[in-house]
């Protein structure tokens, strides 16, 4: 347990720190927390063998370490109170024209990262059990078909697609006969299992050229289960000072794929309330440099994600807040 006086003096390093991005000394302490130089200087050597904060190369000062940014989120209940410019800025989103699902994230995305300096990600939302009513061939000439897929919660999608070979009415009828006894009432995370596993074994006895089904099919699925993501500010991470390594740099670009960040959110992402990962915490990543704050979000849509992905010395309390807002403006206003 760190004694009241050692939390004040860490706190005022981290604050000190994200704010300046400098090393933070005793001196500078002493100008916020009235205790005397030597006391000041004791306690950060305790806070340094402790692990919390450490010493820079080039400075006498202390910067906090991921185990003391880690306390700071944690045990040090500081409010971030929302300027009234940030409140107008978040709320200005709803009095704009917006004419769809995907042009209001974009637009909640670009004015968190604006608002906070960092990358910022909303997942669209999504049912997870959403499940397959129907999957339908129609045969638009011999090389071209029509797939039609229909959800359990009304969503109808389609696509045309090309074929390698010739395709007659009765082939096609075949293939729907089997759509409907294999994919009726499948859940979607589970339909690619279904068409490898089960349907496509039959289609090979029943279909010749099948595996042009089985592509269209796999290409289908795999456009449908794909989440759709909002980004604000991409290429922010780069302009960070404390991020100079060409290596580290690299490791960022590749995160900017869409790809990478799904699965950057679904390994890091559980929690309804705000969850918060510090560098090496980050799991399924080689990105310890950077921090991620998430929280999960509801609409009658289903479930999504947001979040904010920035330096470790990213100002935290006024992140949280921030993600707070938009998520409430999210739930309020995704129908």
């Amino acid at each position: 347990m760190l004694l009241e006086r050692q939390v004040l003096i860490l706190q005022t390093i981290v604050e000190n720190f994200i704010n300046n991005n400098q090393p933070v000394g005793s001196k500078l302490i002493s100008q916020d927390i009235k205790f005397s130089s030597a006391t000041i200087r004791n306690d950060m050597s305790k806070l340094e063998k402790e692990g919390f904060i450490m010493k820079t190369h080039t400075s006498s000062g202390r910067i906090p370490s991921e185990k003391g940014y880690r306390y700071y989120v944690d045990y040090i209940n500081t409010e971030y109170k929302l300027t009234d410019d940030d409140n107008t800025i978040i709320n200005s989103i709803n009095k704009e024209e917006v004419y769809s699902q995907s042009k209001f994230l974009e637009k909640n995305a670009i004015v968190l990262s604006n608002l906070t300096d960092c990358t910022a990600i909303i997942l669209a939302p999504t049912k997870s059990d959403k499940r397959i009513n129907k999957i339908e061939l129609i045969l638009l000439s011999p090389r071209s078909v029509l797939v039609v897929l229909i959800t359990s919660i009304g969503e109808v999608h389609q696509q045309n697609y090309k074929m390698q070979a010739d395709f007659t009415n009765d082939d096609i009828a075949e293939v729907n006969r089997l759509l409907q006894v294999y994919f009726y009432d499948v859940e979607m995370a589970q339909a690619h299992i279904v068409l490898h596993k089960e349907l496509e074994k039959y289609l090979k006895n029943k279909v010749n050229n099948y595996d042009m089904i089985v592509l269209v099919l796999n290409r289908l699925l795999n456009d449908e289960s794909k989440k759709t993501i909002a980004l604000g500010g991409k290429y922010n991470l780069l302009k960070q000072p404390d991020i100079d390594n060409i290596d580290k740099l690299k490791e960022i670009v590749s995160l900017l794929e869409d790809d990478s960040i799904i699965e950057l959110l679904d390994n890091n992402s559980t929690s309804n309330d705000i969850s918060i990962k510090i560098g090496n915490e980050l799991s399924g990543s080689n990105l310890t440099e950077v921090s991620l704050i998430s929280s999960k979000y509801s609409s009658d849509k289903g479930e999504g994600v947001i979040a904010v992905v920035g330096p470790k010395r990213m100002n935290y309390k006024k992140v949280m807040a921030l993600i707070r807002c938009v998520k409430s403006n999210l739930n309020k206003n995704l129908k």
